[in-house]
């Protein structure tokens, strides 16, 4: 081997190292931002949900969710159905990201949510809009 064919096997060897390193470090500036994205639409997302609590509190009353049937008229009840159906596919959500920091910021938000509307999401009525999975999510880190 002669010292230009070295020299140009060293330089090749480098450069694809470099390339190797820059796509490494592209995936996890994007991982990163990916997360912080993410954490910056469930924040949106949960706004939302307490702005709606906030102008309906009985839909955060928890003596009245817990007996959600008895304790509101016809209007309320439907109102409350759909209101407790957005919060648990919020928290569906995040279970769907299956990612653990995202949980463990999450979990107190998940926890209250579960409180409110746990009557709802164990009718019979209400288990067919939710995978198995996250149903047994739900029995084993919230209930």
């Amino acid at each position: 081997m002669t010292q230009t064919e070295f020299w140009s096997l060293l330089v090749d060897s480098l450069s694809t190292i470099l390339a190797a390193c820059a796509i490494l470090l592209y995936i996890i500036i994007w991982k990163k931002d990916k997360s912080t994205s993410a954490y910056d639409v469930f924040d949106g997302l949960y706004l939302d949900i307490l702005k709606t609590g906030i102008e309906h509190p009985h839909l955060r009353d928890l003596q009245r969710t817990a007996d959600y049937k008895n304790a509101f008229n016809h209007q309320e009840r439907l109102q409350y159905e759909a209101y407790a159906f957005i919060c648990w596919n919020f928290i569906e959500t995040i279970y769907d990201r299956g990612d653990d920091e995202l949980y463990v910021t999450w979990v107190g938000v998940l926890e209250t949510e579960f409180k409110l509307h746990q009557a709802w999401f164990y009718m019979p009525e209400n288990q067919g809009k939710f995978k198995d999975a996250f149903k047994n999510f739900v029995k084993e880190k919230l209930g």
